[in-house]
Order: structure tokens, then C-alpha cells, then sequence
């Protein structure tokens, strides 16, 4: 029992530590949405926490999610993912970590995220998009 409930304060200090940002949804289709988080500046951020409306159903069956940089690029991914569910936390992982820093460096602060639904079951619902800056569950001890 002490194990479980170090586990759920865990995960609550990894979600609950949020960051502010405005959350938009900018386009694409009923079934395939594209929401857009933007902060004031650039801060590093650890997870993207997305909830389902799980009163309509759990509709999504796959998602990207895209870093967006200072000149408000969105063009590498961050995460992919399937189902969403009743919560899902996405930990962002740098698809440059792996470069050799000599031949390149990537900036880890971001402006935002983009949160592509890129296949659904019918029109989906979102119940709650936001940003930590918490590590992965993961990687604390």
C-alpha cells in the first residue's frame, strides 16, 4: 500500500506541476482536430496530459504531438501515440538527443506544442490538453 500511494504521488507531482498556456483548436477536421498550446516564451517542458470525453465514447485511435519553436515551426515529433482514453501523459522525448553535438544542437525550450489526431472513430471530444514541466514518472526515483 505505501509503494502504491508513493506511485500516485508520483504521478500527481509529474501532472500537476503546469505550465500556463493558451489552448486552441486551429483546424483540420471533426475527426482528425489540431489543437495548438503556445506559452509566453520559450520554457522547457516535460509532459503534454491529454483527456478524453469519455461521455461521447473513446474515439481517438492515433495522435501526434509536434514541439513548435521560436519562429513558430512546428515540424518535428515530439510524441506519437494511440488511444487517448481517460488520461494519457506523454512524455516529449527530443528526437535530436542522439545527434553528435558536434555537428549540431538543438534548443530544448519550446513556444508551445501542437496535438495532431491523426486517426478517430468518429468526432472526437477532448476534455482537458495542458502542459508540465515535470520528468517523466519514469525517470524520478
Amino acid at each position: 500500500m505505501k509503494r502504491l500511494k508513493e506511485l500516485g504521488d508520483l504521478i500527481r507531482e509529474t501532472t500537476e506541476n503546469r505550465i500556463p498556456c493558451t489552448v486552441e483548436r486551429i483546424g483540420g477536421t471533426p475527426t482528425q482536430p489540431v489543437y495548438e498550446l503556445k506559452t509566453e516564451g520559450p520554457v522547457e517542458i516535460g509532459c503534454v496530459v491529454l483527456r478524453e470525453d469519455l461521455t461521447h465514447g473513446q474515439r481517438v485511435e492515433g495522435f501526434r504531438i509536434l514541439g513548435i519553436d521560436e519562429e513558430n515551426k512546428a515540424d518535428y515529433a515530439l510524441f506519437e501515440g494511440t488511444c487517448i482514453g481517460n488520461k494519457h501523459i506523454c512524455e516529449l522525448e527530443d528526437p535530436f538527443a542522439v545527434q553528435n553535438p558536434l555537428t549540431g544542437h538543438t534548443n530544448k525550450k519550446l513556444s508551445g506544442v501542437r496535438v495532431q489526431i491523426t486517426a478517430a472513430r468518429d468526432e472526437v471530444f477532448m476534455r482537458e490538453i495542458y502542459i508540465t514541466k515535470g520528468k517523466s514518472v519514469c525517470e524520478q526515483k
